[in-house]
């Protein structure tokens, strides 16, 4: 029977104890502590599986478990600080040593890892009966470049209820995938109706007598309670798998009401079908369809690796057919050759040149010959190597077992492949189906838009996930239409302020040199005009007359830009700069607005351009409806018309 154990506590300096210290015996590892400059290491008969998560962001020290603790002891100054959380958990037992693994890797990865914590992981399992897990935790948050503040949010109650009742529900998940019917509870035995009486002190004296066999007045009432309490655990066990058992059967009634209400007869059919294929006595669900498809993804791989073995088995065979056929060939050349050599008769001495012209020829034939042969058998060796075999007459038998064997091989790859397909086109069906019922039940949530009966599957999996977050409460397509609408124009609104705040300031940086060119040309006209030799020259001088005229000229100008510019002067522009201050301190928070604006605009875009399809979707499937049934129409006049003329 699976049990719950979850308990939670504080590896503190104040308790005399230290983190390294704490891994070491653990892990079972040799550690040393660098703080202490003592080294630990507690000796297990049975070696700890274990392993370290930790946040993506953390650096590849953090793997190193002694330099990790280390850096844990570093960053804490306190003679009684908390160094680490640990929390041991009671792995189930029913389960084989790999799905405990996976079960406490998910479970801390999730609720541990995924909140910023690194987690050391030691499984222990010295006690077959009693599989556990001690989970070391770091208490602050990590960064690229190593541990900085503590994290008080971890240290909350509330978090801790969490953790206790995660751990229930990731266990009884994995018991419900390995077939198991036990289930374990967070719950306290107060909460389960649970009335168990406490067991009495023994006292040394009874406790002696009791191990020697001598039966004590406090160890009966030991004995009778315990047997009490025992008998009240099964019954409340018996009547919580009961209560699993309804509920199950609850699910499955639901189920099959709602495959009556939004699957199709033809779909109902296709379901069946598939629920026979996996064995199962009621319908499938999508993640098992899921997994089986996988399943057969994995077959039809190992299928066609077979498959391709099998053919580079018969091309191999093949070439070293074609390898011997030549050596036999240049083997028969070669003896041809010999057989030449042997018939010269060299006695008569009217053929000695002949003679000596066939015997080179023939010596000439014969290393041609020997060289192809040599040639030829390397390009065995490489055949032999791939074959495994090493004689002529063993590749024969191995080439004669082939030819027997290839095409049943064949004829079977065949076969399989075909039986794969055969599962795979059930599974399909059943997942559409699935997916067919997903939309209509999506669609029923809608019952005055007709066109949500043709919305995508990616448009329903919106709208149910929208359904979701919204408290598990409709949120009618006229909401979602006028929220986007709402929020498009928000977001424009508060784009324009941005826009405003930046021509505000390019019109004052403009205005600004305006005012200083200005401000130049004016300095120069009253220079002219106060300095009475200067004003004079204005008289005398025409290129003085000219540079004053074209001073004023300049300064008229610059002072039309700046009054274009909305600026009067110095003052003003200081005032308009000031302003100007105030609206750019607005502008994180319009960015702000903004990014809140558009969070989910996306989805909420997606699930409007989905209805608006449904609705194009839908008008083109009643034109086809229509245009249907005007064609049957046509027929049946036209079929009265023949009828008609031949009465």
């Amino acid at each position: 029977m699976a049990i719950y154990h979850f308990s939670a506590q504080m590896i503190s300096r104040s308790k005399g104890q230290s983190a390294v210290a704490s891994a070491a015996y653990r892990s079972g590892e040799r550690l040393t502590d660098e703080r202490m400059n003592e080294t630990k290491f507690y000796k297990r008969e049975v070696q700890p599986e274990t392993m370290i998560l930790a946040p993506s962001h953390s650096p590849e020290w953090v793997q190193d478990r002694q330099q990790l603790w280390n850096e844990v002891e570093k960053s804490e100054i306190r003679k009684n600080s908390q160094v680490a959380r640990e929390i041991n958990i009671a792995l189930p037992r029913e389960i084989s040593h790999q799905e405990q693994t996976e079960l406490i890797r998910g479970y801390v990865q999730k609720e541990f890892v995924d909140q910023g914590m690194i987690a050391d992981v030691a499984v222990h399992r010295d006690d077959q009966d009693n599989p556990h897990a001690h989970v070391m935790l770091t208490t602050r948050e990590i960064s690229k470049e190593g541990f900085t503040v503590k994290n008080r949010d971890w240290n909350k109650k509330e978090l801790l209820v969490q953790w206790r009742e995660q751990w229930a529900e990731h266990a009884n998940q994995s018991l419900e995938r390995e077939g198991i019917q036990d289930r374990i509870s967070h719950e306290s035995h107060e909460k389960r109706n649970l009335i168990l009486f406490p067991t009495v002190h023994l006292g040394h004296v009874a406790h002696e007598m009791e191990k020697r066999g001598v039966q004590t007045d406090r160890g009966t009432i030991n004995r009778d309670r315990q047997e009490y309490n025992r008998l009240v655990v099964d019954i409340q066990t018996y009547r919580e798998e009961k209560k699993a058992l309804e509920q199950e059967k609850a699910r499955k009634q639901e189920q099959r009401q709602q495959s009556e209400r939004f699957n199709t007869s033809a779909e109902r059919v296709h379901l069946q079908e598939a629920s026979k294929l996996l064995n199962l006595d009621r319908e499938p669900t999508l993640q098992e369809i899921f997994v089986k498809c996988k399943e057969l993804d994995q077959w039809e791989n190992q299928v066609n690796k077979d498959d391709q073995q099998i053919r580079w088995k018969e091309e191999t065979i093949r070439g070293a057919a074609e390898t011997y056929r030549w050596v036999h060939i240049f083997e028969n050349q070669r003896q041809q050759a010999q057989q030449q050599l042997e018939s010269i008769n060299w006695m008569n001495p009217f053929k000695f040149k002949e003679n000596r012209m066939t015997k080179e020829q023939a010596e000439l034939d014969m290393s041609k010959a020997e060289d192809q042969i040599k040639s030829r058998d390397k390009t065995l060796d490489a055949y032999r190597e791939k074959l495994g075999f090493h004689t002529e007459k063993e590749f024969h038998q191995m080439q004669r077992q082939h030819q027997t064997d290839y095409p049943s091989l064949l004829e079977e790859s065949r076969q399989v492949r075909g039986h794969i397909h055969q599962e795979r086109k059930v599974l399909e069906k059943a997942g559409i189906a699935h997916q067919n019922a997903f939309v209509r039940q999506v669609a029923s949530y809608y019952p005055k838009r007709p066109e949500m009966l043709h919305i995508s599957l990616e448009t329903a999996n919106k709208l149910m996930d929208m359904k979701q977050a919204n408290g598990n409460q409709v949120v009618p397509i006229e909401t979602i239409q006028n929220t986007l609408n709402n929020r498009k124009e928000e977001i424009h609104r508060l784009h324009g302020e941005l826009d405003r705040v930046d021509q505000h300031r390019l019109r004052l940086q403009r205005a600004e040199g305006y005012l200083g060119n200005f401000e130049k040309h004016h300095a120069l006209v009253e220079k002219i005009e106060n300095n009475p030799f200067l004003k004079g020259k204005l008289l005398v001088s025409k290129s003085a007359k000219q540079e004053y005229d074209q001073a004023i000229s300049t300064r008229e100008s610059y002072q039309d830009s700046m009054k274009k510019e909305g600026i009067s002067g110095r003052v003003d522009l200081e005032k308009q700069f000031h302003t100007l201050v105030k609206m750019e301190a607005r502008v994180p928070a319009l960015k702000g607005q903004i990014q809140s604006q558009e969070k989910g605009l996306d989805l909420l875009g997606a699930i409007m351009k989905g209805v608006e399809q449904a609705g194009r979707d839908m008008q083109r499937e009643q034109k086809r409806q229509q245009q249907n049934l005007s064609i049957t129409k046509n027929k049946g006049k036209n079929r009265q018309r023949a009828w008609e003329m031949e009465r």
